[in-house]
């Protein structure tokens, strides 16, 4: 699956699509020859009919093992956007209430932080940006929990338990988001769809074959219509380079929220 992975998705939809053309050209010519080799052909296209409409069965469920697996990983990380927005929301308005010095900090790391935490989405695929994003990550959640321990030393209160609080799981959602940007749909599915959309395109092409008749237009449309939706498995399963990303607007909203409260 490295090809898939690396190609652009209007490449594969090209490849896929043509790909589908040609095998079912093929097991036209090749359902055209046994047509005229077979004594019994009604039967033969009753049976061959029975089991391409079974493999398009098939065909189809896996299709949609594909796209429910993809969408719930799109789903997963769209809500985390949510979630450390929320987070990271939180932990600054607790900053902003214990006051003094190391408050008014931690405020100030944590705009920073969500500005990185946007960078890490528009960082896209290119490595030496997300590990200069993970570098920056690390270094701020230093400097912020340093801040954090030095009230809970000096002032221990339930609002500073709660502050510590909120900014663990400011943390731990930033590696649960990473987490859900490397959570792929097994190659190995991708392979059998790949495998069983060519296989049941070209059964489809040698039973028309056999019956004598080629429905080019209704062909062509299908081709497209399992051509589209394989691609959505594919764009969906591509987290940062695909033409489908989950929205960033919790995280900038939050920055324009504390661009105001800034005097």
């Amino acid at each position: 699956m490295g090809f898939f992975q690396d190609q652009s998705l209007p490449v594969i939809a090209l490849l896929l699509f043509f790909s589908m053309i040609l095998v079912t050209f093929i097991g036209y010519k090749s359902g055209k020859r046994q047509s005229k080799s077979v004594s019994p052909l009604d039967k033969l296209e009753k049976t061959t009919g029975t089991l391409v409409g079974s493999m398009l069965a098939l065909l189809g469920f896996i299709l949609a093992i594909s796209v429910s697996m993809s969408d719930s990983h799109y789903e997963s990380r769209r809500k985390l956007v949510l979630d450390e927005a929320n987070a990271i929301g939180t932990s600054r308005l607790r900053a902003a209430t214990l006051g003094g010095e190391h408050g008014k900090e931690i405020a100030r790391l944590l705009d920073q932080y969500a500005r990185i935490r946007v960078d890490f989405f528009s960082a896209g695929e290119n490595p030496d940006q997300l590990r200069q994003v993970q570098d920056q990550t690390s270094n701020l959640q230093t400097q912020i929990w340093t801040q954090a321990s030095a009230i809970a030393n000096l002032n221990p209160t339930a609002v500073s338990a709660l502050l510590l609080s909120s900014l663990n799981e400011v943390f731990d959602l930033t590696n649960t988001r990473r987490w859900a940007f490397e959570v792929r749909i097994p190659p190995y599915l991708l392979n059998i769809l790949f495998i069983f959309a060519l296989v049941s395109m070209g059964m489809m092409g040698y039973y028309f074959g056999i019956c004598g008749v080629h429905h080019s237009i209704l062909s062509t449309l299908l081709f497209a219509a399992f051509t589209m939706a394989i691609l959505l498995v594919m764009d969906l399963n591509r987290p940062r380079g695909g033409f489908i990303q989950p929205e960033q607007s919790p995280m900038i909203w939050l920055l324009e929220e504390s661009h105001q409260r800034t005097p």
